[in-house]
């Protein structure tokens, strides 16, 4: 097997080129994902529309329940609960 490197050398600009546009494309992606977080982010301490009253904001901080929770932080509590279960019929050893 030969190997052709003057082949290899004619085509390393052409292949720089397209590693060039494969950056270019990321940083453009990266940039609008950035620029579209800034646009639609909501600042909890200040409302455009003016539709929140000071008494609902006071009633969301004095019941942390009543605040949203993601997913994630409902799924680890639950794994934690499970986790610290002392029920002894769950060991396998009894149910054998």
């Amino acid at each position: 097997m030969k190997i052709d490197t003057g082949a290899f050398i004619k085509s390393l600009p052409i292949m720089g080129i397209g590693l060039l546009g494969i950056f270019i494309v990321t940083a453009v992606i990266i940039i609008g994902i950035y620029i579209l977080r800034a646009i639609t982010s909501k600042d909890p301490t200040s409302d455009p529309t003016g539709n929140s009253t000071p008494s609902e904001k006071e009633e969301e901080k004095a019941d942390p329940s009543a605040q949203k929770e993601s997913a994630m932080d409902l799924m680890e509590e639950r794994e934690m609960k499970d986790y610290l279960k002392t029920d002894d019929t769950l060991y396998i050893s009894k149910d054998l």
